[in-house]
């Protein structure tokens, strides 16, 4: 029986550098769907073409960091002929740090008609060089991040002629500095778009994409704008109450209920900070949520100290632990007590040594019990609790101003 390889074939870093056989590649790879080559050293595109053709149900083909810079419609004798077989079920190309010329990526996409994913990342254009006449409608989705070079509107306007169907846009760390309002009309087919860390400097530019009627996915991390809020959740709280019609943001759902709050926490921010300049949609806002004061300033930490009485009682352990005796009888019984301030902070070991300090008394010979006296006033009968582990802090019993320590004396 004849060998077959499974449908996802990677041969990451495996040093490819030709295609070899092609029948012997069309015997073994008949059934392979997924093809990653990235890391080889494949420089010829026509090595490319010989592998991927051998391939028949080939859909998605990775050729990342393979150097193909020397790629294009002049070095290729195999794809540039006339009788060239198109590969018409590949749907992803990815060609992340080949540094490709445009001429090779229009070389692949001519006989690869059925692309929808193209993946040109980190391949240092300085501009976008793509034949004006030529259109590729099959292309959805187009990522180019991190090419830094690329600084000019204009060059995005020849990609979305040049893909006129593309969906989604992933351009983070490049280098665009706003978004003017005359290149909205250009990408008004995006569904979703990934600006993250360009160098966007104001508001209105993230205020013209709710001028995209079909945008309800953005990225937009690392901002410059972004800097001047001093919370990520101030960040992204002003993203969605700026742009209503974004469902997605940075890769997170968004809520009704989390829209909401950010657009209450959003008009909160501009009436505590006055001297800023409010935009149109604060005014949209405040129509739909009224104008909603400043939160309280709340302290939920725990208290760092209490005032408290610690006493001394001569009554029995089997006493002091039965659930019957009153707090009145209790008071009366106790012959020796002190007040003082005492630092909720302090391990029960240390406030064993605290206290035999004061009263003179080994801590090792002491048990020591807290007595809630709201509760034991509200119940009638004693609320108790000795202070068994020696690492616990006294404030995870809840200690407040006013409530008393029992010691007792071991026998």
């Amino acid at each position: 029986k004849a060998l077959l390889l499974p449908p996802a074939l990677s041969l990451n870093q495996c040093r490819v550098q030709n295609a070899g056989s092609e029948l012997k590649i069309r015997e073994l790879c008949h059934n392979v769907e997924e093809l990653d080559l990235a890391s080889n050293n494949i420089i010829d595109i026509d090595e490319v073409y010989k592998i991927v053709r051998a391939m028949p149900n080939l859909r998605f083909v990775n050729l990342s960091q393979n150097d193909l810079s020397k790629c294009n419609r002049y070095s290729s004798k195999c794809i540039g002929s006339i009788n060239r077989q198109k590969l018409e079920k590949i749907k992803s190309l990815v060609l992340n740090n080949t540094h490709i010329p445009w001429s090779g990526v229009e070389l692949l996409l001519n006989i690869m008609p059925a692309v929808v994913d193209l993946h040109l990342s980190l391949n240092n254009y300085e501009s976008i060089q793509l034949n004006a006449k030529k259109t590729y409608p099959n292309i959805k989705f187009l990522y180019l991040s991190g090419n830094p070079r690329l600084c000019n509107w204009n060059d995005i306007k020849v990609l979305m002629k040049t893909f006129p169907k593309l969906e989604a846009l992933t351009m983070a760390d490049c280098n665009i500095e706003s978004i003017p309002e005359h290149v909205i009309i250009h990408l008004r087919n995006l569904t979703s778009i990934n600006i993250s860390n360009w160098p966007i400097n104001e508001w209105t530019s993230i205020d013209r994409l709710n001028n995209l009627p079909k945008l309800i996915k953005l990225r937009c991390q690392g901002l410059l704008v972004l800097n001047k809020l001093e919370t990520a959740d101030e960040r992204r709280q002003h993203l969605i109450a700026r742009l209503p019609r974004i469902t997605r943001l940075n890769g997170s759902d968004i809520s009704e209920d989390e829209r909401v709050f950010a657009e209450r926490a959003f008009i909160r921010w501009f009436i505590t900070n006055e001297s800023e300049e409010k935009p149109s949609r604060f005014h949209e806002l405040v129509e739909v949520h009224g104008r909603v004061e400043p939160l309280a300033e709340v302290d939920l930490s725990p208290p760092k100290y209490a005032n408290v009485r610690v006493i001394f009682h001569d009554i029995n352990s089997d006493q002091t632990e039965n659930d019957q005796l009153s707090y009145e009888s209790l008071v009366r019984q106790c012959k020796d007590s002190r007040s003082f301030k005492i630092d909720l902070n302090k391990s029960v070991r240390n406030f064993k040594v605290q206290l035999g300090s004061l009263f003179e008394i080994s801590p090792s010979n002491i048990r020591v019990f807290y007595i809630d006296t709201e509760m034991s006033g509200l119940l009638g009968i004693l609320h108790i609790e000795e202070l068994r582990f020696a690492q616990k802090k006294l404030y995870t019993y809840n200690v407040q101003d006013g409530d008393e320590f029992l010691i007792e004396v071991k026998c």
